[in-house]
């Protein structure tokens, strides 16, 4: 079925008598001559239809709440009553009988959802009879007390329209209030979100709960052509935030919005929204509270935005935008945005229900590419495995889930995906420094920097010499040469040096090989320590070197083995070798058992 555009949906009022509307603040009222019309006690009983609000049904409920809250508004004596008719007859619209009923949708005209027939008598209202279409553009009503911004605003078969928020429009009519505005303004003029708005919805409902409530400027209105008398014993206090804004077609309210839908962290974000005093006390530096939600809940434990402070006389409403800025990073996806209105909660109020919304359409919150930093250079050391700097990603948050690899790694070279660290277990020492690339890659797309990774040659180490015994006391001694134990990484050696020897050894600059032409026993063992130079540092090696023999055996130790072959060769039972003289005073006698226990102790 095709449905004609909302824009064609219309509240309306039919003047019977001549009479004009008139329109100062912002709400609007009728005038016969210079007189306002008015109901002259303040009171107005609606006849209601046994068809349409059949008694207990949603519809009965729906049009007598309606009634309430145009009864209930502070600083206003206006009372609606009803009486239910026994049945139904034609609607007689100069009978003094304020009926009201559902007819149907071809007895109004097109994209009309009600119309109520406003009669005067002078200065007084004789007759106010309100009518519904029993089904508005084809797609019907929706009975729910509590209907959601979305369904309010867009209107289908699966749900219609809402029929509280057209009754409580027309029962504005039947007490004396105009359209605001009038309707016949240019299309660019400036509007507010009121109950008496022209088109549906009628400024929409109310707050998180979305309560059909009516607006400031409909309950300025009321007062105006009602006012209560004297004091108020209890002036209420109750403050609101409106679902509904202002929108582009004159008198069509449309949900509170932002733009953009899109943003990343550090953007900024602008709130259309529509604060409003229903109470009957001004109240001072009251707070508004604008929060970011991963869900359509919004509370004040989610994330603050920002806040404004408000002063509300009686009766004031304001529509404005705000910016705020996003969090300078938040993870990526869906998000709800709102605003609580008295957010501190330091104002004690007579309904806390409406001060609580959740803008309609969810926000996106975008991922941005990586962008990160890492140190620009690192220094790792031949032979030993190299560990690179963790690099810093700008907005964490956001930017993951990070995955991390390198273009041009060197053979053996990895880098962890999850942290950016790059490994090396064996890193090769080069003249120039390496320049390696690492990418951080994610949903967005990725990016690269670069690292200068220098690999310097390692100090020296050097392999274990033995300890060694001269095999004649008149021999010279040569040592081995010393090697190192990772070439690859220590060489050049640039200088051998003899750090610690007998008088008399020298060690050849070259290859590290110590000499020493005529030993002697005197202070044996002797330490010898050489020592490596190349240009990150110094090695050393130490062994011990015994003079005068002892190793009787020929198994190249000197130790407690060597004491029978020794006591032999002093019995006579064995030839004496040199290596028996080991005092070298060129005997083999008693007086070479001292110098042998010497060597063993």
């Amino acid at each position: 079925m095709q449905h004609k555009p909302l824009i064609a949906t219309i509240l309306t009022a039919l003047i019977i008598f001549g009479m004009s509307a008139t329109s100062a603040f912002a709400f609007s009222w009728f005038n016969f001559g210079p007189l306002t019309v008015i109901w002259p006690t303040a009171q107005s009983t609606r006849y209601l239809s046994p068809s349409t609000f059949p008694v207990g049904s949603d519809t009965d409920l729906l049009i007598r709440e309606s009634m309430v809250l145009w009864n209930i508004v502070p600083g206003a004596v206006f009372t609606y009553d009803f009486i239910r008719n026994e049945q139904d007859f034609p609607i007689d619209n100069f009978d003094g009988f304020s009926d009201t009923a559902a007819v149907p949708a071809g007895d109004l005209d097109p994209g009309v959802l009600g119309v109520t027939f406003l009669v005067n008598d002078g200065a007084s209202w004789f007759d106010m009879d309100v009518v519904f279409s029993d089904l508005p553009e084809g797609v019907g009503y929706t009975l729910d007390t509590n209907p959601t911004c979305d369904v309010v605003a867009n209107p289908t078969p699966d749900n219609g329209f809402s029929f509280l928020l057209v009754a409580v429009h027309e029962l504005g009519h039947a007490l004396g209030l105009g359209h605001d505005p009038i309707g016949n303004e240019p299309p660019t003029t400036s509007w507010f979100i009121a109950t008496m708005n022209p088109r549906y919805p009628s400024g929409g409902p109310m707050g998180d709960q979305n309560i059909t409530e009516v607006h400031s400027d409909d309950r300025n209105g009321i007062r105006f052509l009602y006012p209560a008398s004297g004091p108020s014993p209890n002036p209420e206090t109750d403050l609101a935030n409106a679902n509904f804004v202002s929108g582009p077609i004159l008198g069509k309210a449309i949900p509170a919005f932002f733009t953009p839908t899109t943003v990343f962290p550090d953007d900024m974000l602008t709130l259309r929204s529509v604060v409003e005093n229903f109470g009957a006390t001004n109240q001072l530096t009251v707070s508004q509270g604008f929060y970011l939600s991963t869900d359509a809940t919004i509370t004040t434990g989610d994330t603050l935005l920002g806040n404004l402070l408000w002063d509300f006389a009686i009766g004031d409403a304001f529509e404005f935008d705000v910016d705020a800025i996003m969090p300078e990073d938040i993870a990526p996806g869906t998000y709800y945005v709102g605003s609580i209105l008295d957010d501190l909660n330091e104002v004690t109020e007579v309904f806390e229900d409406n001060n609580v919304v959740s803008y309609c359409d969810a926000l996106t919150i975008g991922q941005l590419a990586p962008d990160f930093t890492i140190a620009g250079s690192a220094l790792g050391t031949c032979g030993q495995p190299f560990v690179g700097p963790t690099p810093v990603v700008d907005k964490p948050l956001n930017m993951g889930p990070i995955v991390w690899s390198l273009d041009n790694p060197e053979p053996g070279m990895s880098i962890n995906p999850n942290t950016g660290v790059i490994s090396w277990p064996s890193p090769v020492p080069s003249p120039f420094q390496y320049r390696i690339f690492v990418r951080a890659t994610n949903g967005a797309g990725s990016d690269a920097r670069d690292i200068f990774i220098g690999v310097t040659a390692a100090a020296p180490q050097l392999q274990q010499i033995a300890d060694a015994i001269t095999g004649s006391c008149d021999a010279s001694y040569t040592g081995p040469t010393p090697a190192l134990t990772n070439p690859g990484c220590m060489t050049p050696i640039l200088n051998w040096s003899l750090v610690n020897g007998p008088a008399g050894m020298t060690i050849n600059s070259s290859n590290g090989v110590v000499s020493w032409n005529n030993p002697v026993p005197d202070g044996s063992p002797y330490l010898i320590t050489v020592r490596a130079t190349n240009a990150q540092g110094n090695g050393d090696v130490s062994w011990s070197l015994t003079v005068g023999g002892g190793d009787l055996n020929g198994d190249q130790v000197l130790d407690v083995n060597d004491i029978p072959t020794f006591v032999n060769m002093l019995l006579g039972n064995q030839a004496a070798t040199t290596n028996a003289d080991i005092n070298c005073d060129g005997n083999v006698d008693g007086l070479d058992v001292e110098a042998l226990l010497g060597l063993l102790l």
